[in-house]
């Protein structure tokens, strides 16, 4: 395929991709590269490693003008190469590709002894033609040509260098032009354009040109031209292009979405939204991201909505792995750290200040305010764990004032709440999501195990029945009497009036505390896994469901609540992993965010009316397998009257009743979906669904 087959565009701005948008599609298609370009890492080669075997293959060359400014190992190679004392007699594209510091740097001298790879470097003159230093004048111009065994040639013109920095992490842009499209004697002829760039690559390799002198490498350093770049320079960090490990620390091997993120985050201007399933490593790849940019005079600030997630980044194996030299400010509420983060503003910093806040209004509100203050907004980068409760009403009126323009992540496994936060969210973190769904965990990158959803018909007692009817009345009125507009939402309506949210929030407590679901409990809590969670209400709910199933299990129960001490929390959750404690009765602080040890089972004995608590709670189960047994979820659907009456027409459902089941059955369907038993679970759905048709409400 030739250059001329390839759907060039005219103009590649900043936000994209131009390494596999033009640099690896123009090698694939060429058989000849000419270069000009401001600084030079070897590294870039990793970086070219997917297109360079075509373009090897199809017999190309390479012709490189660099400045006088080369990295310590890049001259050592262009000698060693150019003296044919090359250590291998061809290249490892795997070592190359993953960016092995050594493979790179033979292959970039068996390039040139070879004689694939031409390198030349050029100089500024001044009027009179005297050398200038990098100091005096520098050479700055960035142009690269290829061409093809058919005569087409393209040629692009403008900001990035021939290095990892250019190319993987810079915002950079450039115009590109075609021979074969020519407008003889109109000002944008492309033929034109390019044939000059071409004349004066020419020009320059033939050190043709008025003002700069071209050397061959061995004249420039016998001339002591060569300066040696400073080894501080990014280009060789430990991050080499397709390599993807963590800089400075390579024990760790990045999963595929992980390599895609970071990839996006760098390309997206340091800016993404990640809305990964619970359990694939969304805080380590959060962190991997920034330690891709992050340097010692920075400040990181995390946003997490509880304290024991704030704790939880803050010690353990999180911050501390992947910035072990960092210091960490918690931001609790307490008057303490505002002191303590007063001071580490000031003080001189020799790695990352990691500012760890709660989402509690006015304690952002402070942080922010300090450093905002105190920071140049380039070294301030931020991370917003669970997202998506910075959307609410107060908040998204709070977080966009932070000045981050280092880097901006968030993270959760349901960023968005469907309402007027989730534009906020996206503004603020750059509208780039990288998505990695619980099917895609399961099936594609097998880092979660597989689960098996079980669902449980549970019907109201009489007694709940009448008082759901009576609540939902009573609620139908007080809406009708609230609200502003038709179709308001109700959730909007009860926001403004709590007599109203009360009426809802007790007849949201007769489905999820239905006694019906205690019974089922407790007939199957003795045959789960050998840990398991169970999702109640609230705390006396905890307590219900305990001395409901506690006698009949041998199971040990305890119950985990967020009002414990810490040691506590920390506690029982150690003896959940080691196996002295089998099932965990909780509430909510196991739903969001905590790193929970790994369990097989669970019961929603209280269904999330929410699709992101649903999600969360089923989230908590799906870990990385250690056998091939699924995991076990059981959930409740609750009716208002046995379902033989609703499929035989005799249910006498009110309209509540009817939304009620429909409700349930959309959850359903969602945590159906990806079950390995979905084709057993599909008919009993549909089923219900069908039963319900009957019933015109209207």
């Amino acid at each position: 395929m030739s250059l001329r087959d390839y759907p060039w565009k005219g103009y590649y701005a900043g936000h994209e991709d131009l390494l596999n948008e033009f640099f690896i599609p123009a090698l694939k298609h060429s058989t000849s590269y000419d270069r000009i370009t401001g600084s030079f890492s070897a590294s870039v080669l990793a970086l070219f490693s997917e297109g360079l075997p075509e373009f090897i293959e199809n017999g190309g060359t390479i012709r490189l003008i660099p400045g006088i400014e080369l990295y310590k190992d890049d001259i050592k190679a262009i000698e060693q190469g150019q003296s044919g004392e090359i250590i291998k007699d061809r290249i490892d594209w795997e070592g190359l590709r993953n960016g092995s510091r050594d493979e790179v740097i033979e292959a970039f001298a068996w390039l040139i002894a070879e004689d694939i790879l031409e390198i030349k470097v050029g100089v500024v003159t001044d009027e009179l033609g005297r050398l200038q230093t990098k100091q005096e004048a520098e050479w700055h111009q960035k142009v690269a040509i290829f061409g093809d065994d058919e005569g087409n040639v393209v040629g692009v013109s403008g900001s990035p260098n021939e290095s990892f920095k250019a190319l993987r992490q810079n915002r950079e842009s450039f115009s590109l032009f075609r021979n074969w499209v020519e407008l003889e004697g109109e000002e944008w002829d492309e033929n034109a354009r390019l044939q000059e760039q071409i004349d004066e690559f020419e020009s320059l390799w033939n050190d043709n040109d008025p003002r700069s002198s071209v050397f061959d490498f061995p004249e420039a350093i016998e001339r002591d031209l060569i300066e040696t770049a400073p080894e501080t320079e990014p280009d060789w960090n430990d991050v080499i292009g397709g390599n993807e490990q963590t800089k400075g620390r390579q024990d760790i091997e990045l999963r595929p979405y992980q390599k895609d993120a970071i990839r996006r985050f760098l390309n997206n201007e340091n800016q993404i939204i990640l809305d990964h399933a619970t359990g694939t490593g969304k805080t380590w790849t959060s962190l991997l991201a920034l330690q891709q940019i992050v340097e010692a005079k920075d400040v990181i600030v995390i946003f997490a909505p509880t304290r024991d997630l704030v704790n939880q980044w803050a010690d353990g194996n999180n911050i501390s792995k992947f910035f072990p030299d960092s210091n960490v400010v918690r931001c609790l509420g307490d008057a303490n750290w505002r002191e303590n983060l007063h001071n580490q503003l000031f003080t001189e910093r020799s790695a990352p200040l990691f500012v760890v806040s709660t989402m509690h209004p006015t304690t952002m509100e402070d942080a922010i305010e300090r450093i905002n203050r105190e920071c140049n907004p380039e070294e301030v980068g931020v991370i917003a764990d669970e997202v998506h409760n910075l959307g609410s009403n107060l908040r998204r009126t709070i977080f966009p004032r932070l000045q981050a323009d280092l880097g901006r992540v968030a993270l959760s496994a349901t960023p968005f709440r469907d309402d007027a936060g989730d534009d906020a969210i996206l503004e603020y973190f750059g509208g780039e999501i990288h998505e990695v769904s619980i099917r895609d965990a399961i099936e594609e990158y097998e880092v979660l195990s597989d689960y098996e959803y079980h669902i449980h018909p549970v019907v109201l007692s009489p007694q709940e029945r009448e008082e759901f009817r009576s609540h939902s009345t009573e609620i139908s009125h007080m809406y009708n009497s609230y609200k502003s507009y038709e179709d308001q939402p109700v959730i909007e309506v009860s926001d403004r009036h709590p007599d109203l949210k009360v009426e809802i929030m007790e007849r949201s407590r007769i489905i999820k505390e239905c006694s019906a679901k205690l019974k089922v409990t407790r007939s199957i809590i003795g045959d789960l896994g050998t840990r398991t969670i169970v999702f109640c209400n609230t705390e006396d709910h905890t307590k219900e469901v305990v001395s409901a199933t506690d006698d009949h299990t041998t199971k040990t129960i305890s119950v985990f609540l967020g009002r414990l001490s810490e040691n506590n929390k920390e506690n029982l959750l150690n003896l959940f992993e080691e196996g002295e404690v089998d099932v965990l009765v909780s509430i909510d602080c196991l739903t969001e965010g905590i790193d929970v040890p790994e369990c097989d089972s669970a019961i929603l004995v209280t269904s999330s009316t929410t699709e992101r608590e649903a999600i969360q709670r089923r989230g908590r189960i799906l870990r990385e397998a250690q056998n091939d047994q699924p995991a076990q979820l059981h959930d409740f659907i609750t009716l208002p009257t046995d379902l033989d009456s609703i499929k035989s027409g005799d249910a006498d459902l009110v309209s509540a009743e009817l939304s009620l089941i429909e409700r349930e059955l959309e959850r359903l369907r969602m945590m159906n979906a990806d079950a390995a038993n979905k084709m057993k679970n599909d008919p009993y759905i549909l089923r219900i669904a069908r039963a319900i048709t009957q019933y015109d409400l209207e």
